[in-house]
C-alpha cells in the first residue's frame, strides 16, 4: 500500500500541531546503533497567557543537551540530502536503496511464511517499521508472552521482545521480531522456531 505521511494527511490545516520524529537507526538504511535524528514541528502550539514562544523553549532545551556525535550528524546530513536524480552518484545510491528495501520485504515474507506453520499464530501486515508483531492465540495455561520469549531464547538462541512491554490489550499475547538478520541466518533459525513453537503450545 502507498505510504501516507501525517504531514500529507494534515495538508494545509494550521490548527493542529504536528511533531514528526526520525532516527537514523530506524530508516531503511538500517544503521542501527548510530545516534542521530531530527524532529520537525508544524503549527507549533501557543502558550496561553505567556509571551514565551515555543521555538524559544526548543532552543533552550537544545542548548543544554549534548549534540549527536560526528558520525550521527553525518548520517543525518546524508539521510536528509540524498544524491539528486541525474547526479553522478544517484544510480549507485538508488540501486543500493532498492536492494535494501527488496531484501527487507523478502525477509519479512520469510518470517510471515513461518508463522503460517505455527499453531495459533496470526500476523497482520508488515508496514511501518523493521519488525513484525505476531499474535499468539494459544499459549499453555498460565504462560505469558514473556515466558514464551524467554523459553524461545533458551531453546533456540533467538531473541525477541515480549508484547506485554508495548502496552498491548490485556489478555492478549504478542512478540516483536526484527527482520534485519541476514537471510541465511533466518533460513537456519526459522525451522527451529517452528518446531519450538508447536511443541511449546502442545505441552
Amino acid at each position: 500500500s502507498e505510504f501516507l505521511s501525517f504531514a500529507k494527511a494534515l495538508g494545509d490545516d494550521k490548527n493542529i500541531p504536528l511533531f514528526s520524529f526520525h532516527s537514523a537507526s530506524k530508516g531503511f538504511y538500517g544503521e542501527c546503533g548510530h545516534r542521530g535524528g531530527y524532529f520537525e514541528v508544524r503549527n507549533p502550539p501557543r502558550s496561553q497567557g505567556s509571551k514565551t514562544r515555543f521555538i524559544d523553549i526548543l532552543f533552550k532545551q537544545a542548548s543544554v543537551n549534548l549534540c549527536s556525535n560526528t558520525t550521527g550528524q553525518a548520517l543525518i546530513y546524508l539521510l536528509s540530502s540524498p544524491p539528486p536524480e541525474g547526479s553522478e552518484p544517484y544510480d549507485q545510491f538508488n540501486r543500493e536503496k532498492q536492494g535494501i528495501l527488496a531484501d527487507l520485504y523478502e525477509k519479512a515474507d520469510m518470517i510471515k511464511d513461518s508463522f503460517r506453520e505455527m499453531d495459533g499464530v496470526e500476523c497482520f501486515g508488515k508496514v511501518g517499521a523493521m519488525y513484525l508483531f505476531p499474535r499468539f492465540n494459544t499459549l499453555p495455561a498460565g504462560k505469558t508472552d514473556f515466558d514464551y520469549c524467554m523459553s524461545l531464547l533458551e531453546k533456540t538462541g533467538l531473541t525477541t521482545v515480549n508484547g506485554s512491554g508495548f502496552g498491548q490489550k490485556e489478555g492478549t499475547h504478542h512478540l516483536r521480531i526484527a527482520f534485519l538478520p541476514p537471510k541465511d541466518t533466518l533460513e537456519d533459525v526459522l525451522p527451529r522456531w517452528i518446531d519450538f513453537h508447536n511443541n511449546y503450545v502442545r505441552c
